[in-house]
């Protein structure tokens, strides 16, 4: 569900599969501090399950990705 740590992880991780440059110091520190963990945890989880997932991405979903962490990060 967007909004939530797990959510941003999720995102996190494609954006990982697709090559794109994350920050996720600059997006864990953005995030409430009782939200942090569950992000930390969620993204550790989706971290093991990348490596099956495919690493192409067409032009808009990287321009998706790269909005959404955008705004995430600003949140």
């Amino acid at each position: 569900m967007p909004g939530t740590p797990e959510f941003t992880a999720a995102q996190v991780s494609r954006a990982y599969d697709c090559g794109l440059r994350v920050d996720r110091s600059r997006i864990i520190g953005r995030l409430p501090a009782d939200q942090r963990g569950r992000f930390v945890a969620a993204n550790a989880s989706y971290a093991v399950k990348s490596y099956n997932a495919p690493r192409r991405c067409d032009a808009s979903e990287r321009e998706r990705l790269q909005q959404e962490l955008r705004l995430g990060a600003r949140r």
